[in-house]
């Protein structure tokens, strides 16, 4: 009997517990350091700038309910979230400011519609570099203008033509730099080897059309046809100046011009012209580094702001410019601010030579330990999706998530083959980088202007980058939570290699 009686206590137990389980849960109140968050968010201010652009839509309901489901979900766990050893564990801290595209489009507009062309070297770069450690300093960072020498190898040509008048060229390289002087001959169809010999080019300077084979293919077969240098031409006026013959080297100067200077020179067929030796190109530039009294750079977040010679540069690059510029305003009163450097880079156009300087600096400081990564803003106001994303396998995942949750369509990616961009010196000695890039865009020419812009596109890869900002933010340990997600990447220590000179 005693032992029925056991078992009838214990069914009445469990029936009691069961019925429990199926009301509703009482309710769990936010960590006391959650709530401060929220309110200390609240008391942000939003800087504003007057602009003719309008604001981007807002979304913030979404994002709100998302944030209360992971609030809600990290109340109810009895263990803290697991923090990647190689990171110090974040603090905690309110979320990322409201980001607003109009202040980059103000900023924008002044740097390729008021101050124009900003060629390394220039009078033109210095007021560029002058204008943002002025606009720095209003928003409270400290700042310094860190001033290099340069000496750039010749990719400047130039075409001397009978009737006195001359074109500047861009010369590969990889080409040969000799002074030469011939007839000018124009080659039908792409360059293949029988355009080339229908052309009867032996002893003359060939000029080509670009497109459908590679550089390197069209100046291996102009030399093989026994041409003394090439000249290739791009048929349209959209397409930018500049390229790569990979690993090859040629006998010949090979030299690139658009479509206009293309159409004098073959107006020009018949005559003598000649190719002068270039000299390589030697300087002085700067960058300009903005950080918040005693901050650390962290996170450093920047791209050059120079341009080739007599182009606007409103995609390449016042578009990068005017983002980090956006992004200097518009972080300025959050606490993350302090581990942020913001940094104009010089020269970029001719070897990336204001990046490369501010890395060595590091290295000689013995600095380079304190950057967890970089986000490089290069020439993000004109192309087309799906963009780019080139980033160092230790934050991929968290540059991914954050395109996806932002509904941003976005994929890994690498760049073309002629082109580079300030990342590079960064990840060259280990420091983890990020790159959003969209694919054909206008670069180098005369329509890299502000009517092609596109501030769609612009304000996809702009919302995009800061986001990701602010979750580099938090895997840097810096006073930041989040509204979005950074996925479940774990970092591990980037390697150091030695800065390549």
């Amino acid at each position: 009997m005693l032992i029925r009686f056991l078992i009838c206590c214990l069914t009445a137990s469990i029936l009691l517990v069961s019925c429990h389980s199926e009301g509703e849960p009482p309710p769990v109140a936010a960590p006391a350091d959650r709530q401060s968050q929220q309110s200390a968010a609240q008391q942000q201010p939003q800087r504003q700038q007057q602009t003719d652009a309008s604001a981007p839509g807002q979304e913030r309901p979404v994002r709100e309910q998302q944030q209360a489901e992971r609030e809600e979900s990290q109340s109810l766990s009895d263990e803290p979230p697991v923090q990647p050893e190689s990171q110090p564990r974040s603090p905690g801290g309110p979320p990322e400011p409201e980001f607003d595209v109009a202040i980059a489009v103000g900023y924008l507009n002044h740097l390729a519609g008021e101050l124009g062309p900003r060629a390394s070297g220039t009078e033109q770069e210095r007021a560029a570099a002058e204008y943002m450690a002025e606009v720095f300093r209003g928003l409270g960072y400290e700042v310094e203008i860190q001033q290099f020498t340069y000496t750039a190898e010749a990719e400047i040509a130039r075409i001397d033509l009978a009737d006195g008048s001359s074109n500047f060229a861009f010369r590969f390289s990889g080409s040969s730099n000799e002074p030469t002087e011939g007839e000018l001959v124009d080659v039908a169809g792409v360059g293949n080897v029988d355009d080339f010999a229908l052309a009867d080019v032996a002893g003359r300077i060939a000029i080509v059309d670009r497109g459908v084979i590679e550089f390197r293919d069209k100046a291996a077969h102009a030399e093989a046809a026994g041409a003394i240098a090439l000249i290739v031409t791009n048929p349209t006026l959209n397409e930018s100046i500049g390229g790569s013959l990979g690993d090859d080297t040629v006998s010949i100067p090979i030299l690139h011009v658009g479509k206009e200077a293309g159409d004098e020179i073959r107006a020009r067929l018949g005559e003598i012209a000649s190719i002068p030796a270039s000299s390589p190109s030697a300087g002085e530039s700067q960058n300009v580094v903005a950080r918040k009294p005693a901050g650390a750079c962290r996170v450093v977040v920047g791209g050059h702001y120079d341009t080739v010679p007599e182009v606007d540069g409103a995609n390449d690059n016042a578009s990068g410019t005017a983002l980090t510029l956006a992004l200097a305003a518009i972080w300025a009163d959050h606490p993350s601010s302090s581990d942020i450097c913001f940094i104009g880079f010089g020269a970029e156009e001719l070897g990336l030579h204001g990046s490369r300087q501010y890395v060595r600096q590091l290295r000689l400081e013995d600095r380079l330990s304190e950057v967890t990564a970089m986000v490089n803003l290069d020439a993000i106001g004109d192309g087309r999706p799906p963009y780019r994303i080139l980033a160092s396998v230790e934050i991929s995942e968290i540059s991914n998530a954050v395109a996806a949750e932002l509904q941003i369509t976005a994929g890994p990616g690498s760049l073309p083959l002629n082109l580079g961009s300030d990342h590079a010196s960064f990840s060259r000695v280990g420091i983890p980088v990020v790159f959003v890039f969209p694919p054909g865009a206008i670069l180098h020419t005369p329509l890299d202007n502000l009517d092609n812009v596109d501030l769609e596109l612009f304000e996809d890869i702009a919302r995009l980058n800061h986001g990701i900002l602010a979750c580099l933010l938090q895997r840097a340990g810096s006073p930041i939570s989040p509204s979005i997600s950074c996925g479940e990447e774990e970092p591990q220590p980037a390697s150091r290699a030695t800065l390549e000179e």
